[in-house]
C-alpha cells in the first residue's frame, strides 16, 4: 500500500474571504458564500443564505469542503459551486484518486487532522498542514469498492436515523396520551365543576 501527501493527489484551494460590503442575503447578488462549517450536515453542504458579488476562491461541484479553523477537520461535500472563506478549504481528487475516497478517509481520521491544529485562542491548520496530510493510495478499483460499501452504509444510517426520529415522535405521542392520568382526571373534574356552576346560574337566573 502506497501512502502519499494529499497535495500529490488532490487539488487544494484554501478559502479567502471577500470584503464584508460584497455580502448580502439576496440570491441575486452573486455566488453562495460559506465562511466556515455553519451549514455542514452529515455529508452534503446545506445552503448558507449568504451571497457575495466578489468571490475570491471557490469550491467546485463535487468538491470536499473542510473546516480549517475551529472546529478543525470537519468535512462536507458540495453539489454546487460555492465561494469559500478563510475558514474552509476545497479538495478535489486528481485522476488517480476518487474525491469521495478522500472524503471518507478524512472523516475517519479527523483526529489526526485536529492534532495538527495550533493557536491559543482559535485552533487552525495552515495550508502546509493540509497539503502534508498523509493518505493511502490503493488502486482505483479498490477505492471504488470502498466508496460503494461506505455509501451504502451511510444511506442505511440516514434511513435508520429518520426511522428512529419518527418512532420517537410516535412514542412521545402515545406516552403523553396514555400516561397523563392525573391531568385527565383533573380536566374532567374541572369540566364537571363548570357544568355545576352553569346549573347554579340557571337556577338563580
Amino acid at each position: 500500500m502506497n501512502f502519499v501527501e494529499l497535495n500529490d493527489v488532490a487539488d487544494i484551494t484554501m478559502g479567502t474571504s471577500p470584503k464584508g460590503n460584497t455580502l448580502s442575503n439576496d440570491p441575486k447578488d452573486g455566488i453562495e458564500f460559506h465562511q466556515g462549517k455553519t451549514n455542514f450536515t452529515s455529508m452534503k453542504l446545506a445552503p448558507s443564505k449568504i451571497y457575495t458579488t466578489n468571490s475570491i476562491k471557490e469550491a467546485k461541484p463535487g468538491s470536499i469542503v473542510m473546516s480549517v479553523r475551529a472546529p478543525v477537520g470537519d468535512c462536507n461535500i458540495t453539489d454546487r459551486e460555492v465561494s469559500i472563506g478563510r475558514g474552509l478549504c476545497a479538495i478535489v481528487g486528481k485522476e488517480n484518486i476518487l474525491t469521495k475516497f478522500i472524503y471518507y478517509y478524512l472523516v475517519n481520521n479527523s483526529g489526526l487532522i485536529q492534532s495538527k491544529a495550533t493557536g491559543s485562542t482559535f485552533k487552525a491548520i495552515s495550508t502546509e498542514d493540509v497539503k502534508s496530510i498523509i493518505i493511502p493510495l490503493p488502486p482505483l478499483l479498490i477505492q471504488e469498492k470502498i466508496v460503494q460499501i461506505l455509501d451504502a452504509f451511510t444511506e442505511l444510517e440516514s434511513e435508520l436515523k429518520s426511522e428512529l426520529a419518527a418512532r420517537k415522535k410516535q412514542y412521545e405521542y402515545y406516552r403523553d396520551h396514555l400516561l397523563t392520568f392525573g391531568d385527565k382526571r383533573e380536566r374532567e373534574r374541572e369540566r364537571e365543576r363548570e357544568r355545576e356552576r352553569e346549573r347554579e346560574r340557571e337556577q338563580h337566573g
